[in-house]
This record gives C-alpha cells, sequence and structure tokens, in this order.
C-alpha cells in the first residue's frame, strides 16, 4: 500500500519513522512512526515545536503520547513540502489541516501514521491503524460487522480474526473520509464490505444509507490494506 524511501531510527520518544508514499496515489504522502510512551514527558511537546491542546489538559499519559506521535508524523510530512506550521484540533477534536492541505492521522499505543494530499488532487482520506487483537475482535464483531459480510470474509483464504481487523479499520478510516464532507458522526452500518481482492490488498466498501446529495446509497468507494508491525493499517480515498 505504501512504499517508503526514508526509513530513519532514533533513540527517545520516537523510536523509528519512515516516510513515503501511497503506491496507487503517489500524491498522497505517508509518515509512519514507531513512539515508546515510557518516555513520554509533556516537555516533549516544546522539543518538537508542537502545541499542547486544551482537550489535552485532563487527558491520562497515554492519550498526550498517542497526540503526541500522530501530530508529529503529520508534521514530518508538512516539513517535507516546505510548510512550517502545524495540524490544529477542532471543537469537534478532528484534525484542522492548513488551507491547501488534506490528511488523516490514527495510531495505536506503539504506532503512528499519517497521510496527505493537496486540496487540488479534491480527495479526502482516511487512514486507520489497529493493533491485532485476535479475542477481542471477535467479541464485537457483531458490533460493526453483519452476517453477510462475516460469509464474504470465510470465503477469503486471510483467517477469518485477521478479515476482521481489517473490515473494522476500513470502516474507521471511511468515517474519517466521510466526516469533513458531512460534519456528523455515523456508525459502522452506513457501510457494507461488498468486495475484497486480498491479492491487490484492496477492498470496497458501499454506503447502505445516504450521507449527503452526493453520498448517497449504493456510493462505492474503493480502499486498501496492509499488515505491518502486529497492526493492520487501512487507508480510503473518496473523491466526490
Amino acid at each position: 500500500m505504501f512504499i517508503f524511501e526514508e526509513c530513519i531510527t532514533t533513540s527517545g520518544f520516537i523510536r523509528q519513522q519512515g516516510i513515503g508514499f501511497a503506491k496507487k496515489y503517489q500524491e498522497i504522502s505517508v509518515c509512519l512512526v514507531e513512539y515508546d510512551k515510557s518516555v513520554y514527558s509533556d516537555s516533549l511537546f516544546v522539543h518538537f515545536m508542537l502545541p499542547f491542546p486544551d482537550i489535552l489538559k485532563s487527558a491520562v499519559t497515554k492519550r498526550r503520547a498517542e497526540y503526541l506521535a500522530g501530530r508529529y508524523a503529520a508534521r514530518q510530512l508538512l516539513q517535507e513540502v516546505g510548510y512550517n506550521g502545524v495540524v490544529a484540533t477542532g471543537a469537534d477534536r478532528a484534525p484542522i489541516w492548513p488551507i491547501g492541505w488534506r490528511g488523516s492521522i490514527s495510531h495505536t499505543e506503539t504506532l503512528a501514521i499519517a497521510v496527505l494530499t493537496p486540496n487540488y488532487t479534491s480527495i479526502n482520506l482516511g487512514v486507520d491503524i489497529e493493533i491485532f487483537r485476535p479475542y477481542i475482535i471477535q467479541e464485537i464483531a457483531n458490533n460493526f460487522a453483519t452476517d453477510d459480510e462475516c460469509a464474504l470474509l470465510t470465503a477469503n483464504v486471510l483467517p477469518f480474526e485477521t478479515m476482521l481487523h481489517i473490515v473494522f479499520s476500513a470502516k474507521e478510516s471511511l468515517f474519517k473520509a466521510l466526516y469533513p464532507l458531512v460534519h456528523h458522526i455515523f456508525d459502522f452500518e452506513v457501510a457494507k464490505l461488498c468486495e475484497f481482492d486480498s491479492h491487490n490488498q484492496s477492498f470496497t466498501l458501499e454506503l447502505t444509507r445516504q450521507l449527503s446529495p452526493s453520498l448517497s446509497i449504493g456510493y462505492r468507494t474503493t480502499g486498501h490494506y496492509m499488515i505491518s508491525q502486529g497492526s493492520v493499517i487501512t487507508m480510503v480515498v473518496v473523491s466526490v
């Protein structure tokens, strides 16, 4: 899904980072970082020249570390294109990207990822990363996958638990891609998995509800996935 051209190993909070681009969309850049929350401190925001937002004042250390890692990844991408600003946070806690740019951020307890594309591409991005937790994903499967979707998953060559992680992550990515267009929260039932291609590591999601005049029932979008470091990463690209 991604090609990483620059990989750096460091010490401290950020342990490793890779910067590259999407195979299918070279106008989409990506930064994936591995971080160590055990060495987190609030002073790292100053060190990385990133603002400490009000929403983190009551947050636990884990949440602060996740936020910092995600914004660090986004900052790296912006610097790659010569922009020295930062990704702010809206009242709804969604990222506010600098004028001229669109992107998405996700994180786990050890990894954070950001993707970025210029506005002229007219695409909205959604990216998600999830740690593999086979037992938990099976327990909550009914919350995000229908019987028809599960039947499609069992027909695939990948382990069922792996497929469940991909579907969950795919729908999270779809939400992130569509939220800037519809500006309201929606649940997993809004979309269904209708196609899956393990050879090309791609999937297709179809809307089951109308979200806007241009996002009606039956609207389809294709996404891609990759499995790395005990996690699944998905990305959805929406163009309307």
